[in-house]
């Protein structure tokens, strides 16, 4: 049998088909605009609460610097009103400056200057304390350089010794700052959860609609369940598993085409190779599910009515769209058993090349198997 000629014949077939096509096109389409959307809300500055109590000019320095910070949204706040924003999630932290802050600095102390409330157990959250005990060392150091070193030929070596020492324990930033964690758990996995679906959102919504695309777009698959072409392979002396592979390539290697813009367009850390080769996986596991979708449905009028639940549920059980709640675990275990699983995993950062082989391959000869059977009992 000429598998080259069957190759052919699905190329043509697949370009012809111009419905298909506009549906993986407007897919594609549809998957970059969730990814730069998804870019632009990553990049947004994280607000951070500003209360200056201080009655000094030092306070009111501070506050000018933290303002012209571009990594994180400083703001001018009272103290209930910023408590309310952290709670609502409109806030990630605030920063208090003491009352006595001016007189402190200007006495070259440096305790306790400053009052920092944080969410708990956030590490992302709690880095923004680094901008502010930096910009509180340029006030302490202005300070002390304008108020003990003015005449520097009558400073002591003890002086200068102790200098040194106070510089050094500034630095390692503990001594400034009195750090509370704000206990609002439910806050802060809310945001740990908004994270990881922003994460490369447009290439899991990708991955889940071109699972659609492949069942929609693999009529020719219903064959397989009605007999009539296995018969004709097997009297031609062709290999059925030979056959699905070179008339599944092409829709295959389109679906990777369609993923290239988007994961441009995505423009976040990660290995593009490694995406499109988890990708690829994916859709050779998805491929046999499509033709047991498509074995099962019988004909066309079937598989549209069938084709939009199957991605659905699969894909929400993947966490391909969506994370799932804690009360659907058993759910979520059982996604290992579907490539969406597996592409999830690799997109996140996580390991996922034999398990995505294995299923792959498992919902190859589950394809195979159910499209062989379903042609053996209808042939009766």
């Amino acid at each position: 049998m000429n598998y080259a000629a069957v190759l052919k014949g699905r190329i043509r077939a697949l370009v012809s088909d111009a419905a298909s096509l506009t549906v993986l096109i407007i897919i594609s389409v549809l998957c970059v605009f969730i990814s730069l959307s998804g870019n632009k809300t990553s990049k947004e500055a994280m607000p951070v609460g500003v209360v200056n109590e201080d009655t000094g000019v030092l306070g009111e320095e501070l506050s000018r610097l933290l303002y012209e910070e571009e990594e994180y949204d400083f703001y001018p706040t009272e103290y209930d009103r910023a408590m309310k924003d952290i709670g609502a999630g409109k806030a990630h932290g605030l920063v208090v400056i003491r009352k006595d802050f001016s007189e402190r600095i200007e006495k070259g102390e440096y305790e306790s200057l400053l009052d920092v409330t944080v969410m708990a157990d956030s590490y992302d959250i709690t880095a923004f304390t680094e901008v502010v005990i930096n910009d509180t060392i340029k006030i302490w150091m202005q300070s002390l350089i304008e108020k003990r070193f003015a005449n520097l030929t009558e400073v002591t070596e003890e002086e200068f010794r102790t200098f040194q020492e106070k510089s050094i324990q500034v630095w390692s930033g503990e001594s400034l700052l009195d750090v509370e964690a704000y206990p609002a758990e439910t806050v802060a996995d809310r945001e740990e959860d908004e994270e990881e679906e922003d994460s490369f959102s447009g290439i899991r919504w990708y991955a889940a609609l071109s699972l659609f695309y492949l069942m929609i777009g693999g009529t020719w698959m219903c064959d397989y369940g009605s007999g009539r072409l296995i018969k004709r392979v097997v009297g031609k002396g062709g290999n059925i598993a030979l056959l699905f592979v070179f008339q599944s390539l092409p829709g295959l290697l389109v679906t990777l085409l369609g993923l290239i813009p988007v994961l441009i367009a995505e423009s976040a850390e990660g290995n593009p190779f490694l995406i499109l080769t988890a990708y690829l996986f994916y859709a050779v596991g998805a491929c046999g599910m499509a033709l047991t979708v498509c074995a099962l449905s019988g004909k066309f009028s079937n598989l549209v009515l069938v084709s939009p639940v199957i991605t659905m549920a699969a894909s929400l059980m993947s966490g391909l769209l969506f994370k799932l709640p804690d009360w659907a675990k058993f759910w979520e275990t059982a996604s290992f058993l579907l490539p969406g699983h597996y592409f999830h995993r690799a997109v996140s950062g996580h390991s996922f090349l034999i398990g995505a082989a294995v299923v792959g391959l498992i919902w190859f000869f589950v394809g195979m198997l159910t499209a062989w059977l379903l042609a053996k009992i209808r042939r009766k």
